[in-house]
């Protein structure tokens, strides 16, 4: 039996963003795979790939008895030393990263390595990095920069299923890790106010412990007729509890956040706001039939690291008259707000892809000429345009790569 680890140490979204490549890798039978997670996720990644070994490292957040955790995580290399992993998809570019990447032979591993005291990249890893020198033109959602990892990768239409209202309300995803990617509370109110306005139903406020105090907050700024559909499960629900209150709604309404990817997994719409760090090419809901709103301004996708001297100005479009007007009438309007754009998911034989249904995003045909070229080197497949032919291949291949053989 072909046995394989995935080392997959980031946050929520992440472990869910990784679905397409631990999905392919479980539709290979006879196959076992092994997934390593941050301590805390453990129960989740367990409700979500149940069919997977998971092993939870002490990665994130403080730990009362060190010690323990040693030998904890001392039992568990040893077991993955002693277990015939026929590849290691180490997926994250950190410190606990590459000091794992060394417990395995450099030519086990896909994504970092560690050879001789050095951390290198595969040359598809390689090839991502160097896309995302520019973000506006990068078209490569991270489920399948983890999906191509596999050689075919698994079909995209098996990822997520297609999204459905499933008759349970609407969810509001209070917040994510990033405020500044985030909707304050006025902003939230003026958008709620308007997309619920078709919506009869429930409201379920979903969050951790920490985001109570806003849905306080925004709780006593909707309407009175709003107030009392409101139902605030903000740090009520376990990771269960979540999934059993996400799979059931009509709709989702989220910054982009790990309660956004466990609704696209579970094939329940989304409607998401996409501004300052969030791009949506990167990280977008996966599946056919979600909505995204981007911010489209010449500084964004910017970085969440470094201080904005614009006072967020990304945030302003999402007041517009016209898009409270579309979000309350879900019809089309005559003047979009600049700076905004209203994209479609869908995936095709490559991967997720977003079709904008209002506004336009700058350098669309650059970012389509860089698809297109990204999706003949992993499909085999010449380019089908003109535009893709003469995208800058520069910009994804270093000069070793065009070598016949690298060894």
């Amino acid at each position: 039996m072909e046995k394989y680890l995935i080392i997959q140490l980031a946050r929520f979204g992440d472990i869910l963003q990784s679905k397409r490549l631990i999905s392919g890798l479980s539709t290979q039978p006879p196959a076992e795979v092994h997934l390593a997670v941050d301590a805390s996720l453990v129960s989740l990644a367990k409700l979500i790939y149940p069919d997977t070994h998971v092993h939870g490292l002490p990665v994130h957040g403080t730990h009362p008895d060190p010690v323990h955790l040693l030998r904890h995580c001392g039992t568990i290399f040893k077991q993955w030393q002693e277990t015939d992993f026929s590849r290691v998809f180490n997926l994250n570019h950190s410190g606990f990263n590459h000091v794992l990447a060394g417990l395995f032979d450099p030519e086990q591993v896909a994504g970092y390595q560690w050879r001789k005291g050095q951390i290198l990249r595969g040359a598809w890893p390689d090839m991502v990095f160097r896309l995302t020198r520019h973000r506006l033109t990068n078209p490569l959602n991270l489920m399948d920069y983890w999906g191509h990892f596999l050689n075919p990768a698994l079909a995209p239409e098996l990822v997520n299923p297609p999204a459905r209202p499933k008759g349970g309300g609407v969810g509001v995803a209070m917040a994510g890790r990033h405020a500044r990617r985030c909707l304050p509370v006025p902003v939230l109110v003026q958008i709620l106010t308007a997309a619920l306005h078709g919506h009869p139903g429930p409201i379920h406020l979903l969050g951790t412990e920490t985001e109570r105090p806003a849905a306080r907050q925004l709780l006593k700024a909707l309407p009175p007729v709003l107030q009392t559909r409101v139902c605030d499960l903000t740090g009520r629900t376990g990771w269960r509890g979540l999934i059993e209150v996400v799979s059931q709604l009509d709709l989702l309404l989220s910054p982009d956040t790990g309660t956004m990817h466990l609704a696209a997994h579970l094939g329940t719409p989304v409607t998401a706001f996409f501004l300052s760090s969030a791009w949506c090419f990167e990280t977008g809901p996966y599946g056919d039939g979600h909505l995204v709103w981007q911010a489209a301004r010449p500084c964004a996708p910017c970085l969440e690291s470094q201080p904005c001297d614009q006072d967020t100005a990304c945030l302003r479009p999402f007041t517009h008259k016209a898009v409270l007007s579309f979000l309350a009438s879900q019809t089309s309007f005559p003047d979009p707000p600049a700076e905004l754009c209203l994209l479609e998911s869908s995936v095709d034989e490559f991967g997720l892809r977003f079709t904008p249904q209002l506004g336009e995003l700058p350098e669309s045909q650059e970012r389509d000429a860089l698809r297109e070229l990204l999706s003949g080197h992993c499909l085999g497949k010449e380019p089908r345009n003109a535009a893709a032919q003469r995208a800058p291949a520069a910009w994804m291949y270093d000069e070793p790569h065009w070598m016949l053989e690298q060894s």
